[in-house]
């Protein structure tokens, strides 16, 4: 499958000159260009998404008011049941030891849930409490977020 002028263009030197040489397969400069556009479509996928999401945590951060914490255990329920497949977990009460039987988070999905709440609402919560004692039950973790949470915060 290879002869002279095996590169993008017809020219035995390989220098391009936008016409297929002989013996290049057919689909050797359009499979360029066809990962080249499934690239951008991803990068234009990818930074859409990232707006989105950008503009959801600003939108939701704007709607929130100092100490609705109600709204952010909602928000966390959710993240823990799609993060761990447990539909179960949509109704845990305020109480639930998140490390205890009730959630039973691992030290992966743990990280998982900071890294969320930083995305989401913008609160680091490692940085912020050095013991971690945010993280004993749902309502902890969810009155530590809405207080740190103010209206006008920019991402």
């Amino acid at each position: 499958m290879t002869g002279s002028g095996s590169g993008a263009g017809g020219d035995p030197a390989g220098h391009d000159t936008g016409t297929p040489g002989p013996g290049v397969g057919a689909g050797s400069a359009g499979g360029a260009s066809v990962a080249g556009r499934a690239n951008e479509e991803r990068g234009a996928n990818m930074a859409g998404g990232a707006n989105e999401a950008r503009g959801a945590n600003a939108a939701g951060r704007a709607g929130m008011q100092d100490g609705d914490a109600g709204s952010v255990a909602d928000d966390l329920r959710a993240f823990l049941a799609a993060a761990t497949g447990r539909d179960e977990l949509l109704h845990i009460p305020p109480t639930a030891a998140l490390f205890g039987t009730a959630v039973g988070l691992d030290s992966l999905t743990g990280t998982l849930l900071l890294r969320e709440i930083q995305r989401r609402f913008g609160v680091d919560v490692a940085a912020e409490d050095l013991n971690l004692d945010s993280l004993a039950t749902l309502g902890t973790l969810a009155t530590f977020v809405a207080q740190r949470v103010s209206p006008g915060d920019s991402p």
